[in-house]
């Protein structure tokens, strides 16, 4: 071992290896600044990012780059704004945010999710469908809107959502569905529009004809009004009981 004297008096020992090991400690403090660390109070572990039940409000930030799971359900979000979360997820698979208090997706909140192929917001308050709400999840296959309040679906309501296989409406509360509204879905394969207050009346006769039409999974959603149609499925009623009153259309 050598030793180096100071000014002072003061022995420093040296190592031969010293200057390498301050090395490898760069290196693997550089290792470890290169992806964020878990947000605080998640659990992070095979690249699946969990925050599920700890009362948040808003989505976390900083999640590593290299997650492909989220889970954010059973929070307490109201609204998911528009902050750009994912642009920087393109590992992003996954994103469970069911049972929150979702009311609110602001247009572009997605923006740079195009991995992301599930998507649940199962259990929510949200109660209308707007085609910007999804905009950059153009890669997404199954698509949970299962226990909201949503009312009506438009006919731009997904657009942009060419990849869709699984879209689950059950149980809202829809009593009409614009026309056209799924002709954006073009690898639509499985569709749930059971539990929910259909309206059978001459807005939604195009719907009766889609469903017998299209290869479409579907459970037979039923009429709930009028009464005279009350529990026969959609796609059994014929086209002159899909009717209105005079200056209903």
């Amino acid at each position: 071992m050598n030793v180096v004297w100071v000014p002072h008096g003061v022995p420093l020992t040296s190592s031969p290896n010293l200057s390498q090991r301050g090395t490898e400690d760069t290196r693997l403090n550089n290792a470890c600044n290169s992806d964020p660390v878990c947000p605080p109070k998640c659990r992070c572990e095979s690249n699946v990012v969990d925050c599920s039940n700890l009362k948040l409000t808003k989505i976390p930030e900083h999640i590593p780059a290299s997650t492909t799971e989220l889970r954010l359900n059973n929070n307490e979000i109201t609204t998911l704004e528009a902050t750009g979360v994912f642009k920087n997820l393109s590992q992003l698979k996954k994103i469970n945010l069911s049972n929150n208090k979702i009311t609110e997706i602001e247009d572009g909140a997605f923006e740079g999710a195009s991995s992301v192929n599930e998507l649940h917001l199962t259990a929510n308050q949200i109660d209308s469908v707007r085609s910007g709400m999804f905009r950059g999840l153009e890669g997404l296959r199954m698509l949970m809107l299962r226990n909201n309040k949503i009312s009506c679906v438009h006919n731009d309501s997904f657009t942009g959502l060419h990849n869709v296989r699984l879209l689950s409406l059950y149980d809202n509360q829809l009593t009409t569905i614009t026309p056209g509204a799924f002709d954006t879905l073009q690898t639509l394969s499985t569709l749930n529009l059971l539990a929910n207050s259909f309206n059978c009346d001459c807005r939604l006769a195009w719907l009766g004809d889609w469903l017998r039409s299209r290869k479409i999974v579907t459970g037979n959603p039923r009429c709930q009004r009028p009464a005279f149609l009350k529990e026969i499925p959609l796609q059994d009623v014929a086209l002159p009981d899909f009717r209105c009153e005079e200056g209903q259309e």
